[in-house]
């Protein structure tokens, strides 16, 4: 049963600083508005810092309140009391209630219309009275307005395209890992006959372009790069260019190369980092908003980085819930909720965003028979015992090809145009955008344990024209044995490592140390590496077993081709606490 909407409005107010919330819609609690102050450069600037402990928390968990949760809770404590103040405040207890009673969730769509809102993490929204979270109970959303859809009725299976770009001068791409992760994540759905998965290897801009022309996709998931570039203020994806590098493509770009297809696919799923991330300075400059702005239905992102098991786990409750005819919306929630199972302690639920035009239906499945075959829906009224029902009609069972077989499909209302499944001309396709233009990208950070910013995640440009750094910030708890950087390096690169904060080495307030560990050589016999000091900040590569030492700072050479990790000088890291801040720049 699809939830009960409310919708909020967030926009600038009459002074600088000051915003307006405005109820355009809600279950049960009218249409009111009240003002706020926000200080939205000081919430920006710690984005890295609430990232950083996202991406901790998925290898902590030392309290019931960890610090990395007391961060993410303070930043959503205050984005709700602002947006939720006074009477808009009550009229969400209002919508909740009566939806309560009428066996509903409630979505909180927000619509934000100041630059810079779109940049704070809003999915971290807390509600202090009810001491929750308010996306792990309702299914939270970000609303571009649009015109309604129609569902489109698929007879299964749902066509997934798995696409791979894995370009060189990038951090390596463990691709046979992630092509198990999604088939073991659609695993259920594809041996029941919901779901067809194939696959595009080496991700090219021409490769994608002829398969969005030789078949019809309902899904494309995109493994590979995604960063935000801060000079162009917009989201990119790394596709394979013609030299094996790097092709930047911007958000703006990827949307007219979908629009090639007929129909759009209604669900591209981008597993990459910060696609999900937006600029301080426009509305729709993050890759996932830029494609809801340029007319794509919904477009579900990650706003961090976001490690593996969280990545998987994501999917798993994603895809099960799409495949059960759940709303985009829905389907998201339960992806969280997916990743609250994963780990004690976990806060990277928070990661996922949903930008959504129009309506959360996108897909109506139709059932699907123990054999595997799709059983047709019958109309009320008819005798279901005619044995000339019972026999249901021959579908293709072959393997997919480079030019795959296009399934029945059909809108339902049909358009003026012929139907959201029918072709139409070119010259008619602008019309029907609003009605068939409906894509979700659902970006899952592969691998990722680092904060990346800005375009330097690339490295060089594909050209190869002057020197580029790579960037990330990023958290070391003093009780894990190594944590992912997430930066890649080859021989006679160079990393820079800025390194501050405290931690503990024991249960007692003398224990606390600094990135230089324990002075004065105490402790010994504990060191993983004998020349630096006990607890002090050590790293290397995950290619190599040479390990050096950093402490408060240093730049690193890297002696061969690698990632970089690093950890503490310490092998008994069970009493330890606290957490070190990291900042790594790779010069090349």
């Amino acid at each position: 049963m699809d939830p009960a909407v409310m919708e909020l409005e967030i926009g600038p107010g009459p002074e600088p600083g000051s915003y307006v919330t405005r109820v355009l819609r809600s279950v049960g609690g009218g249409e009111p508005s009240e003002h706020f102050r926000l200080d939205l450069d000081e919430l920006v600037d710690r984005r890295p810092l609430l990232e950083a402990s996202v991406l901790a928390s998925a290898v902590s968990a030392r309290r019931v309140m960890s610090d990395s949760e007391s961060v993410l809770q303070d930043v959503g404590r205050r984005l709700f009391e602002s947006a939720f103040a006074g009477s808009v405040g009550t009229a969400y207890r209002t919508s909740v209630a009566v939806a309560s009673e009428r066996g509903l969730s409630v979505q909180v769509a927000l619509r934000l219309t100041a630059p810079g809102l779109a940049a704070l993490p809003w999915e971290a929204l807390y509600d202090a009275d009810t001491e929750r979270y308010l996306c792990r109970k309702e299914p939270l959303v970000r609303n571009v307005p649009a015109a309604h859809t129609p569902v489109l009725t698929i007879t299964p299976p749902l066509r997934v395209l798995g696409m791979i770009s894995s370009p060189r001068g990038l951090p390596m791409l463990d691709v046979e890992l992630e092509r198990a992760r999604l088939e073991d994540a659609l695993g259920p759905h594809i041996a029941d006959g919901r779901v067809e998965l194939s696959w595009l290897d080496d991700l090219t801009w021409d490769g994608l372009h002829a398969k969005l022309l030789a078949g019809t996709w309902h899904v494309l998931h995109f493994i590979g790069h995604g960063a935000y570039d801060t000079a162009t203020d917009e989201g990119v994806l790394a596709f394979v260019g013609r030299d094996g590098r790097a092709d930047h493509v911007t958000a703006s770009a990827l949307a007219d190369l979908l629009d090639e297809a007929e129909p759009t696919p209604r669900l591209v799923v981008l597993n990459s980092c910060q696609s999900g991330a937006g600029g301080p300075t426009d509305l729709f400059s993050g890759t996932a908003a830029a494609l809801a702005h340029s007319g794509i239905h919904a477009v579900a992102a990650m706003q961090f980085s976001i490690s593996d098991t969280a990545a998987l786990a994501f999917s798993r409750g994603f895809y099960t819930a799409l495949a059960h005819n759940r709303g985009i919306d829905e389907a998201v929630r339960s992806g969280r909720i997916g990743i609250l199972g994963a780990g004690r302690g976990t806060l990277e639920w928070v990661t996922p965003v949903l930008y959504l035009r129009g309506d959360a239906h996108l897909f109506d499945l139709e059932p699907v028979t123990a054999d595997g075959a799709a059983q047709p829906r019958v109309p009320a009224g008819v005798d279901t015992t005619d044995p000339r029902l019972l026999a249901a009609p021959e579908r293709a069972a072959a393997e997919p090809t480079a030019e795959p077989a296009e399934p029945a499909e059909r809108a339902e209302p049909a358009d003026r145009d012929g139907g959201a499944g029918a072709r139409s001309p070119r010259s008619n396709r602008r019309r029907r955008w609003a009605i068939v233009g409906a894509v979700v990208v659902l970006a899952i950070g592969a691998a990722a344990a680092a904060v990346a910013l800005g375009l330097n995640l690339f490295g060089a440009d594909p050209g190869g024209s002057g020197d580029q750094g790579s960037t990330a910030e990023l958290a070391v708890p003093l009780d894990v044995d190594w944590v992912d950087v997430g930066l890649y390096c080859t021989l006679g690169d160079e990393f820079v490592i800025e390194v501050s904060g405290r931690g503990w080495l024991d249960e007692t307030a003398d224990s606390q140390i600094g990135p230089e560990g324990l002075p004065e050589g105490e402790r010994p016999e504990t060191r993983v590496l004998a020349d630096a000091n006990t607890g002090s900040v050590i790293g290397k590569l995950d290619t190599t077993p040479e390990i050096f030492a950093i402490g408060t700072g240093t730049t690193y050479s890297c002696p061969a081709q690698g990632g970089l990790l690093l950890g503490i000088n310490d092998t008994d890291l069970a009493n330890n606490s606290g957490e070190f801040g990291a900042f790594v720049t790779l010069n090349q």
